[in-house]
């Protein structure tokens, strides 16, 4: 920079830029815990009814065998 004083413009409008930034980053911070809650439950739901099937398969193959005999 040729011109200290455009230089210290520039710096004072991205440190202003900068603390926006951070500020959005705080304030969406509970938003994106709750997103990840969500989504570890939506998991830890679908991980239950997998097993549910599976279970229900186990079943259903084990009756379909002795219907078989």
């Amino acid at each position: 920079w040729h011109d200290p004083e455009k230089a210290r413009r520039e710096i004072e409008k991205l440190r202003k830029e900068a603390a926006k930034y951070r500020t959005t980053a705080k304030d969406l911070e509970p938003l994106a815990q709750k997103a990840r809650e969500a989504e570890e439950a939506q998991t830890s739901e679908a991980e239950r009814l997998t097993g549910q099937l599976t279970a229900a398969e186990e079943r259903i193959a084990a009756f379909q065998q002795r219907a078989v005999r």
